[in-house]
Protein backbone atom coordinates (compact mmCIF):
# COMPACT_ATOMS: atom_id res chain seq x y z
CA UNK A 1 0.00 0.00 0.00
CA UNK A 2 1.05 3.68 -1.01
CA UNK A 3 1.11 6.34 1.30
CA UNK A 4 -1.04 8.07 -1.19
CA UNK A 5 -3.56 5.96 -0.63
CA UNK A 6 -2.99 5.36 3.11
CA UNK A 7 -3.89 9.65 3.40
CA UNK A 8 -6.70 9.22 0.81
CA UNK A 9 -8.57 6.73 3.35
CA UNK A 10 -7.72 8.43 6.24
CA UNK A 11 -9.16 12.21 4.70
CA UNK A 12 -12.10 10.31 3.07
CA UNK A 13 -12.90 8.66 6.32
CA UNK A 14 -12.86 11.96 8.27
CA UNK A 15 -14.95 14.00 5.95
CA UNK A 16 -18.02 11.69 5.87
CA UNK A 17 -17.81 11.15 9.98
CA UNK A 18 -17.41 15.12 10.42
CA UNK A 19 -20.72 15.43 7.80
CA UNK A 20 -18.74 17.78 5.67
CA UNK A 21 -19.13 15.59 2.73
CA UNK A 22 -22.23 13.53 1.31
CA UNK A 23 -19.85 11.33 -0.74
CA UNK A 24 -16.75 10.52 -1.59
CA UNK A 25 -15.68 9.90 -5.02
CA UNK A 26 -12.22 8.02 -5.93
CA UNK A 27 -10.82 4.79 -7.11
CA UNK A 28 -11.52 0.83 -6.37
CA UNK A 29 -9.35 -1.68 -7.40
CA UNK A 30 -11.13 -3.28 -10.86
CA UNK A 31 -11.83 -7.14 -11.56
CA UNK A 32 -8.06 -7.42 -12.42
CA UNK A 33 -4.86 -6.27 -10.59
CA UNK A 34 -4.17 -3.53 -13.10
CA UNK A 35 -7.45 -1.86 -13.53
CA UNK A 36 -9.56 0.26 -11.07
CA UNK A 37 -12.74 1.67 -11.55
CA UNK A 38 -14.44 4.59 -9.77
CA UNK A 39 -15.70 4.49 -6.61
CA UNK A 40 -18.68 6.39 -5.10
CA UNK A 41 -18.24 6.13 -1.42
CA UNK A 42 -20.46 7.36 1.21
CA UNK A 43 -19.89 5.80 4.56
CA UNK A 44 -16.72 5.92 6.48
CA UNK A 45 -16.31 2.45 7.08
CA UNK A 46 -16.19 1.91 3.33
CA UNK A 47 -13.20 4.04 3.15
CA UNK A 48 -11.19 1.03 2.82
CA UNK A 49 -11.58 0.08 -0.54
CA UNK A 50 -10.55 3.41 -1.70
CA UNK A 51 -7.21 3.29 -3.78
CA UNK A 52 -4.69 5.60 -6.11
CA UNK A 53 -1.92 3.93 -7.83
CA UNK A 54 -0.77 3.96 -11.62
CA UNK A 55 -3.80 1.70 -12.69
CA UNK A 56 -6.28 5.14 -12.06
CA UNK A 57 -7.16 5.86 -15.54
CA UNK A 58 -10.61 7.11 -15.18
CA UNK A 59 -11.29 11.45 -14.81
CA UNK A 60 -13.49 11.80 -12.21
CA UNK A 61 -14.31 14.75 -12.92
CA UNK A 62 -17.26 13.38 -15.37
CA UNK A 63 -18.91 12.38 -12.27
CA UNK A 64 -19.68 15.20 -10.49
CA UNK A 65 -22.24 17.32 -12.31
CA UNK A 66 -25.85 17.04 -10.93
CA UNK A 67 -24.88 15.76 -7.58
CA UNK A 68 -26.30 16.38 -4.34
CA UNK A 69 -25.10 17.74 -1.23
CA UNK A 70 -21.45 18.57 -1.20
CA UNK A 71 -19.32 16.15 -2.63
CA UNK A 72 -15.40 14.83 -2.27
CA UNK A 73 -13.39 13.83 -5.14
CA UNK A 74 -9.50 12.32 -5.76
CA UNK A 75 -8.11 14.08 -8.91
CA UNK A 76 -4.97 13.61 -10.81
CA UNK A 77 -3.33 17.02 -12.52
CA UNK A 78 -6.03 16.05 -15.71
CA UNK A 79 -8.98 15.64 -13.61
CA UNK A 80 -8.27 19.08 -11.86
CA UNK A 81 -8.03 20.71 -15.13
CA UNK A 82 -11.12 19.39 -16.16
CA UNK A 83 -12.87 20.36 -12.98
CA UNK A 84 -11.40 24.14 -13.37
CA UNK A 85 -12.87 24.16 -17.06
CA UNK A 86 -16.30 23.20 -15.69
CA UNK A 87 -16.93 25.47 -13.03
CA UNK A 88 -15.71 28.17 -15.81
CA UNK A 89 -18.22 26.89 -17.52
CA UNK A 90 -20.63 27.05 -14.70
CA UNK A 91 -21.15 23.46 -14.74
CA UNK A 92 -19.97 23.14 -11.57
CA UNK A 93 -20.21 24.89 -8.04
CA UNK A 94 -16.36 25.34 -6.29
CA UNK A 95 -18.20 25.69 -2.92
CA UNK A 96 -20.03 22.32 -3.58
CA UNK A 97 -16.63 20.43 -4.08
CA UNK A 98 -14.13 19.37 -1.38
CA UNK A 99 -10.90 18.42 -3.85
CA UNK A 100 -8.18 15.75 -2.93
CA UNK A 101 -5.52 16.49 -5.51
CA UNK A 102 -2.85 13.96 -5.94
CA UNK A 103 0.12 14.32 -7.96
CA UNK A 104 0.41 12.08 -10.87
CA UNK A 105 3.57 9.78 -11.65
CA UNK A 106 1.69 8.51 -14.65
CA UNK A 107 -1.18 6.26 -15.83
CA UNK A 108 0.11 2.54 -16.80
CA UNK A 109 -1.35 1.75 -20.78
CA UNK A 110 -2.82 -1.65 -20.35
CA UNK A 111 -2.08 -2.42 -23.84
CA UNK A 112 1.35 -1.77 -24.01
CA UNK A 113 1.61 -3.72 -20.68
CA UNK A 114 0.25 -6.55 -22.48
CA UNK A 115 2.76 -6.14 -24.92
CA UNK A 116 5.72 -6.08 -22.70
CA UNK A 117 8.52 -8.63 -22.50
CA UNK A 118 7.97 -10.99 -19.70
CA UNK A 119 4.27 -9.57 -18.55
CA UNK A 120 1.51 -12.34 -18.42
CA UNK A 121 -1.80 -9.81 -18.30
CA UNK A 122 -3.34 -12.56 -16.71
CA UNK A 123 -0.91 -13.52 -13.69
CA UNK A 124 -0.73 -9.51 -12.66
CA UNK A 125 -1.25 -9.30 -9.33
CA UNK A 126 0.36 -5.86 -8.88
CA UNK A 127 1.14 -2.74 -10.72
CA UNK A 128 3.17 0.21 -9.62
CA UNK A 129 6.00 3.12 -10.24
CA UNK A 130 9.07 3.30 -8.61
CA UNK A 131 11.35 5.93 -10.23
CA UNK A 132 11.80 5.82 -13.25
CA UNK A 133 10.45 2.02 -13.82
CA UNK A 134 7.09 0.27 -13.42
CA UNK A 135 6.76 -2.87 -11.21
CA UNK A 136 4.88 -5.49 -12.53
CA UNK A 137 4.24 -8.40 -9.75
CA UNK A 138 2.74 -11.68 -10.84
CA UNK A 139 2.82 -13.86 -7.85
CA UNK A 140 6.39 -13.93 -6.17
CA UNK A 141 8.12 -13.34 -9.94
CA UNK A 142 8.40 -9.34 -10.71
CA UNK A 143 9.06 -7.87 -14.00
CA UNK A 144 10.69 -4.23 -14.07
CA UNK A 145 9.98 -2.12 -17.08
CA UNK A 146 11.07 1.88 -18.04
CA UNK A 147 8.08 3.67 -17.29
CA UNK A 148 8.49 5.71 -20.77
CA UNK A 149 7.78 2.23 -22.47
CA UNK A 150 4.59 1.18 -20.52
CA UNK A 151 3.10 4.68 -19.55
CA UNK A 152 -0.02 6.27 -21.73
CA UNK A 153 1.48 8.81 -24.49
CA UNK A 154 -0.38 11.35 -23.00
CA UNK A 155 1.33 11.08 -19.70
CA UNK A 156 4.46 10.94 -21.24
CA UNK A 157 4.46 14.95 -21.47
CA UNK A 158 1.90 16.17 -18.90
CA UNK A 159 2.11 19.84 -18.27
CA UNK A 160 0.13 19.77 -15.03
CA UNK A 161 0.90 16.33 -13.40
CA UNK A 162 0.16 18.01 -10.07
CA UNK A 163 -3.55 19.34 -9.65
CA UNK A 164 -3.99 23.01 -10.29
CA UNK A 165 -6.77 23.50 -7.78
CA UNK A 166 -7.11 21.29 -4.86
CA UNK A 167 -8.26 22.24 -0.70
CA UNK A 168 -5.78 19.60 -0.14
CA UNK A 169 -2.40 18.13 -1.75
CA UNK A 170 -1.77 14.08 -1.26
CA UNK A 171 1.84 13.25 -1.96
CA UNK A 172 4.79 15.54 -2.98
CA UNK A 173 4.51 17.66 -6.19
CA UNK A 174 5.44 16.91 -9.48
CA UNK A 175 6.88 18.82 -11.92
CA UNK A 176 5.99 19.44 -15.68
CA UNK A 177 7.05 16.89 -18.27
CA UNK A 178 8.84 17.56 -21.50
CA UNK A 179 5.99 18.76 -23.39
CA UNK A 180 7.81 17.74 -27.12
CA UNK A 181 6.47 14.15 -26.24
CA UNK A 182 2.88 14.62 -25.55
CA UNK A 183 2.78 16.48 -29.14
CA UNK A 184 4.84 13.97 -30.89
CA UNK A 185 1.98 12.78 -32.96
CA UNK A 186 0.17 16.01 -33.63
CA UNK A 187 3.76 16.95 -34.95
CA UNK A 188 4.07 13.84 -37.21
CA UNK A 189 0.88 15.14 -38.40
CA UNK A 190 1.73 18.82 -38.68
CA UNK A 191 4.77 17.45 -41.25
CA UNK A 192 2.36 15.67 -43.44
CA UNK A 193 1.52 17.45 -47.28
CA UNK A 194 -2.32 18.43 -46.84
CA UNK A 195 -2.89 15.14 -49.00
CA UNK A 196 -1.39 13.06 -46.78
CA UNK A 197 -2.86 14.50 -43.59
CA UNK A 198 -6.26 14.27 -45.44
CA UNK A 199 -5.86 10.75 -46.09
CA UNK A 200 -4.58 9.98 -42.45
CA UNK A 201 -7.58 11.28 -40.79
CA UNK A 202 -10.23 9.92 -43.53
CA UNK A 203 -8.39 6.52 -42.76
CA UNK A 204 -8.86 6.80 -39.13
CA UNK A 205 -12.51 8.24 -39.33
CA UNK A 206 -13.49 5.20 -41.29
CA UNK A 207 -13.14 2.99 -38.72
CA UNK A 208 -15.59 4.89 -36.47
CA UNK A 209 -18.90 2.76 -35.80
CA UNK A 210 -20.41 6.43 -33.98
CA UNK A 211 -20.67 4.45 -30.67
CA UNK A 212 -20.35 7.81 -28.59
CA UNK A 213 -17.73 6.68 -26.32
CA UNK A 214 -15.72 9.11 -26.99
CA UNK A 215 -18.46 11.56 -26.24
CA UNK A 216 -19.61 10.08 -22.60
CA UNK A 217 -16.04 9.66 -21.25
CA UNK A 218 -14.86 13.58 -22.52
CA UNK A 219 -15.94 15.41 -19.17
CA UNK A 220 -16.16 18.37 -21.58
CA UNK A 221 -18.96 16.87 -23.48
CA UNK A 222 -21.75 17.63 -21.72
CA UNK A 223 -24.72 18.99 -23.29
CA UNK A 224 -27.99 17.25 -22.86
CA UNK A 225 -28.32 16.59 -26.66
CA UNK A 226 -25.62 15.87 -28.72
CA UNK A 227 -25.61 17.56 -31.89
CA UNK A 228 -25.14 13.97 -33.92
CA UNK A 229 -27.86 12.96 -32.32
CA UNK A 230 -31.10 15.91 -31.84
CA UNK A 231 -33.06 16.12 -35.27
CA UNK A 232 -34.88 19.17 -35.04
CA UNK A 233 -32.71 20.74 -36.71
CA UNK A 234 -31.26 17.24 -38.03
CA UNK A 235 -27.13 18.10 -38.69
CA UNK A 236 -26.07 14.55 -39.70
CA UNK A 237 -28.21 11.64 -40.37
CA UNK A 238 -27.79 8.25 -38.48
CA UNK A 239 -25.98 6.76 -41.29
CA UNK A 240 -22.38 5.57 -40.29
CA UNK A 241 -20.42 6.47 -43.34
CA UNK A 242 -17.19 8.42 -43.78
CA UNK A 243 -18.62 11.97 -44.75
CA UNK A 244 -21.31 11.48 -41.25
CA UNK A 245 -18.08 10.27 -39.34
CA UNK A 246 -16.11 12.97 -40.89
CA UNK A 247 -18.45 15.55 -39.78
CA UNK A 248 -19.07 14.36 -36.17
CA UNK A 249 -15.17 13.95 -35.42
CA UNK A 250 -14.55 17.39 -37.36
CA UNK A 251 -18.06 19.37 -35.20
CA UNK A 252 -17.01 17.08 -32.06
CA UNK A 253 -13.34 18.82 -31.98
CA UNK A 254 -13.95 22.23 -32.79
CA UNK A 255 -16.90 22.40 -29.60
CA UNK A 256 -13.38 21.02 -27.95
CA UNK A 257 -10.94 23.81 -29.15
CA UNK A 258 -9.83 25.82 -26.26
CA UNK A 259 -11.19 23.19 -23.92
CA UNK A 260 -9.89 19.88 -24.24
CA UNK A 261 -7.71 19.09 -21.29
CA UNK A 262 -5.67 16.08 -22.95
CA UNK A 263 -6.45 13.84 -19.84
CA UNK A 264 -6.72 10.97 -22.89
CA UNK A 265 -10.62 9.87 -21.95
CA UNK A 266 -11.79 10.09 -25.56
CA UNK A 267 -8.69 7.75 -27.10
CA UNK A 268 -8.89 4.90 -23.83
CA UNK A 269 -13.06 4.62 -24.60
CA UNK A 270 -12.52 4.50 -28.28
CA UNK A 271 -12.96 0.50 -29.15
CA UNK A 272 -11.43 0.88 -32.76
CA UNK A 273 -8.22 2.88 -31.90
CA UNK A 274 -8.79 6.47 -33.02
CA UNK A 275 -5.97 8.80 -32.08
CA UNK A 276 -8.74 11.68 -31.23
CA UNK A 277 -6.16 13.15 -28.73
CA UNK A 278 -4.02 13.97 -31.73
CA UNK A 279 -7.01 15.40 -33.16
CA UNK A 280 -7.66 17.41 -30.49
CA UNK A 281 -4.48 18.62 -29.34
CA UNK A 282 -4.05 20.01 -32.90
CA UNK A 283 -6.55 22.42 -31.90
CA UNK A 284 -5.53 23.11 -28.71
CA UNK A 285 -1.92 24.03 -30.24
CA UNK A 286 -3.76 26.86 -32.39
CA UNK A 287 -6.19 28.13 -29.14
CA UNK A 288 -2.71 28.51 -27.47
CA UNK A 289 -0.86 29.98 -30.24
CA UNK A 290 -3.71 32.39 -31.09
CA UNK A 291 -5.28 33.33 -27.97
CA UNK A 292 -2.75 31.91 -25.19
CA UNK A 293 -4.98 30.22 -23.44
CA UNK A 294 -4.27 26.60 -22.53
CA UNK A 295 -7.80 24.85 -20.85
CA UNK A 296 -8.05 24.04 -17.61
CA UNK A 297 -4.39 25.81 -16.28
CA UNK A 298 -6.07 29.03 -14.80
CA UNK A 299 -9.04 28.80 -13.24
CA UNK A 300 -10.63 31.84 -13.83
CA UNK A 301 -9.81 31.87 -18.19
CA UNK A 302 -12.84 30.76 -19.68
CA UNK A 303 -12.23 28.60 -23.12
CA UNK A 304 -11.47 31.37 -25.68
CA UNK A 305 -14.50 30.15 -28.44
CA UNK A 306 -16.82 30.80 -25.66
CA UNK A 307 -17.83 34.37 -25.95
CA UNK A 308 -16.83 37.19 -27.86
CA UNK A 309 -14.72 39.98 -26.50
CA UNK A 310 -14.40 43.10 -28.13
CA UNK A 311 -10.12 43.04 -28.06
CA UNK A 312 -10.33 40.54 -29.98
CA UNK A 313 -7.83 40.93 -33.26
CA UNK A 314 -9.82 40.53 -36.82
CA UNK A 315 -6.86 38.31 -36.97
CA UNK A 316 -7.74 35.69 -34.42
CA UNK A 317 -11.13 36.16 -35.62
CA UNK A 318 -10.41 35.18 -39.34
CA UNK A 319 -7.74 32.32 -37.96
CA UNK A 320 -10.59 31.02 -35.66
Amino acid sequence: MNPETDKIRERARELLQAEQVACVIGYKRGTEAYRSTPAFVTKAEDCGELIFDCTCTQNLANYLRKREGKTAVVVKGCDARAVAVLCNENQLKREDLHIIGVPCAGLVDTDKLAAAEGVRLADVTEVAIEGAQVVVKMGEEEVRLASDDVLRDECLGCQAPTPIVSDELVGDEIPPRDEAKFSELSDKIDAMSPGERAAFFEEQFGKCIRCFACVKGCPMCYCTTCFAIQDKPQYLTRMVGLDENRMFHLGRAMHLAGRCVGCGACDRACPVGIPLRALNSKLAAETKDLFSVVAGLDCEQKAPLIEFLPGDTEEALDKA
